[in-house]
């Protein structure tokens, strides 16, 4: 389906913009196209999960009600939760579960069913903790980090990042009060907003 007229000059300058608050290592592996109908104002995923290369698929026709600096707090969040969902990133996981699978193939090439056997359990076990360790909350956390980071380089305070990222998740809070997880991602924000009230911007404030 392809989106109408009136909204194609909006989605292709609010593409541009939102790449350009990516970081420039960051551009080569991430899109951002757009998607029609359903709840999800935002979806990301990978072409593959071993793969590096990301979507970000933006329902522009509710985007384009949402103030611009929670847009870009809910996009730059979206961007550190893709990049944290990588698969192949260094850990003591991925290498066991490597490991595993190559003695896996080596076993069963030499016809050692029950060592290949245990080599396989190893691995199904490292790919298990990887998935868990993908999805953990603490994820959550990280990813929402990460966008008052990468805001910071684009002339917002921490106590700014911080009150727009609040004020957009908390209406996803709204639609599902029952949901612990965002609760508790809004309050840590409003905590960094609140502590940061009182304190003078020390330096000089980044460039947008």
């Amino acid at each position: 389906m392809n989106s109408r007229p009136d909204f194609q000059p909006f989605e292709k300058e609010e593409t541009e913009r939102l790449r350009d608050l990516l970081p420039a290592s960051f551009r080569p592996l991430i899109s951002v196209v757009p998607h029609f109908g359903g709840e999800a104002l935002l979806i990301s995923r990978r072409k593959a999960p071993w793969q590096p290369q990301g979507t970000i698929a933006i329902d522009f026709r509710r985007w384009q009600g949402i103030p611009q600096p929670q847009r870009d707090l809910l996009f730059l969040r979206e961007v550190g939760w893709l990049g944290n969902r990588n698969w192949l990133q260094p850990g003591f996981y991925q290498s066991l579960a490597l490991m595993g699978g190559i003695t896996t193939v080596a076993e069963l090439s030499l016809q050692h069913p029950f060592s290949a056997l245990l080599a396989g359990g190893i691995t199904a076990l490292s790919v298990r903790q990887i998935w868990q360790n993908l999805n953990r909350e603490s994820a959550h956390f990280d990813a929402d980090e990460f966008a008052l980071r990468r805001a910071q380089f684009r002339g917002y305070t921490r106590q700014e990042a911080a009150q727009h990222l609040a004020d957009a998740i908390e209406q996803v809070l709204k639609l599902d009060p029952t949901d612990i997880l965002t609760a508790l991602r809004l309050q840590r924000l409003r905590t960094i907003a609140r502590n940061l009230a009182s304190t003078p911007p020390s330096g000089n404030a980044w460039s947008r």
